[in-house]
């Protein structure tokens, strides 16, 4: 799968949506502008490329290129 969106799986627990993704993907992450988006880490992912906001929860390793357009922003805690 080459998105994070794709690669995400929403759970069901006690009737609440819970979502995951992997730890490390197998294709490339790309936030859409105007979108937020957060990753779980620690997790591994080949690019990343931020057109809108992305939020990593843990630790985050881009593996090749991490691109971040000017008025986006990454957030990692």
């Amino acid at each position: 799968m080459t998105r994070a969106v794709e690669m995400a799986n929403t759970l069901s627990v006690a009737g609440e949506s819970l979502s995951s993704n992997e730890d490390v993907f197998e294709g490339n992450l790309t936030v859409p502008a105007n979108s937020n988006m957060i990753v779980a880490g620690p997790v591994t992912i080949p690019n990343v490329t931020i057109n809108g906001n992305l939020s990593s929860i843990g630790s985050l390793t881009v593996t090749n290129t991490l691109t971040i357009a000017s008025t986006s922003k990454l957030s990692i805690k």
